[in-house]
């Protein structure tokens, strides 16, 4: 596909939105010291077990209206990462450690095939936990995100010929004062929330995020090329995504193209496009989202479901 600026700025956008508003507010030394953990989780549900990942500087309440529509009929674990919304940062490298991590974590609860529902950066590493330990992934739903950002825009980059502008982005994020990043907050999150109060609420979170460890993981997004590992991936997937930013601009046909060629590798993959929602699609069209959802749940949650013990 050819190139176009609305899809570079909207790859640009996702790799900045909520990193901006990063103020400092947690204190790195002292939560490596204290070894926090590498995700705070809320669990609550019985029934198949579903993992929900939030995005970049993003808290898991962003799932919370998700879990209330699913009733306590699933057994649900909502994950904070480590350095995004108040909780303590943890040492570099923040996706490998958070992969390794998340694999951990279903292993040590003796999770059966969980369904791994990612947004944003947490769809990224649903991919990532999927292809490294498909054995214990029981289905994958990822909310608008791609296994390769920066291929959105040029589809001939690779993680060696971005990683100098990545560079550049880690170095300029660093540099930004408070003002600077909450006024390029608003403006990011505003193309991606339709609801002023949840870009408020949005806001907040990305203030009481890591800035280190934001920026750090704004450099390993657009250096992480997951696509030659989705062959791998064993569950079948659901790949939601939204077009509403280029919307008059580019036709949904293109934008669809780009998310298709980018999950080619991965045949047990469902793309479809949200033709009303913004980024955050849980929150912008919760009813279309909530179909979607219940419709994989519906036709995969049913295999392998934990029995009583």
């Amino acid at each position: 596909m050819t190139r176009t600026p609305l899809l570079a700025s909207l790859v640009v956008l996702t790799l900045l939105a909520g990193c901006a508003t990063s103020s400092g507010a947690a204190d790195t030394a002292t939560a490596t010291a204290a070894a926090p953990a590498a995700f705070r989780v809320e669990r609550s549900g019985k029934g198949r077990p579903l993992v929900f990942i939030p995005g970049l500087a993003s808290s898991g309440e962003v799932w919370r209206e998700t879990v209330e529509h699913l009733r306590g009929q699933y057994d649900c674990h909502v994950l904070t990462l480590a350095g995004f919304a108040g909780q303590p940062a943890v040492p570099a490298p923040f996706l490998a450690t958070q992969r390794r991590a998340v694999a951990d974590y279903l292993r040590a609860h003796g999770l059966e095939k969980p369904i791994l529902v990612g947004h944003s950066l947490g769809g990224v590493l649903a991919l990532a936990v999927a292809a490294d330990a498909p054995e214990l992934v029981g289905g994958v739903v990822v909310v608008d995100s791609l296994p390769f950002l920066p291929a959105a825009m040029d589809p001939g980059a690779t993680p060696d010929s971005i990683r100098t502008r990545a560079e550049e982005v880690r170095t300029l994020m660093r540099m930004q004062t408070v003002e600077q990043r909450n006024l390029q907050s608003r403006m990011v999150l505003r193309s991606y929330i339709s609801d002023e109060s949840r870009v408020d609420v949005a806001a907040r979170w990305g203030a009481d995020s890591d800035p280190e460890t934001v920026s750090l993981a704004v450099y390993e997004l657009m250096t992480t090329d997951l696509r030659p590992e989705l062959a791998r991936i064993a569950a079948p997937t659901l790949v939601l995504g939204s077009w509403v930013a280029m919307k008059g601009r580019v036709p949904k046909e293109a934008v669809e193209a780009v998310y298709k060629g980018q999950y080619a590798a991965l045949p047990k993959a469902r793309v479809t496009m949200n033709d009303t929602a913004r980024h955050f699609i849980m929150w912008d069209d919760p009813e279309g989202f909530y179909r979607e959802l219940d419709g994989f749940l519906g036709t995969h949650a049913s295999v392998a479901r934990v029995e009583p013990r």
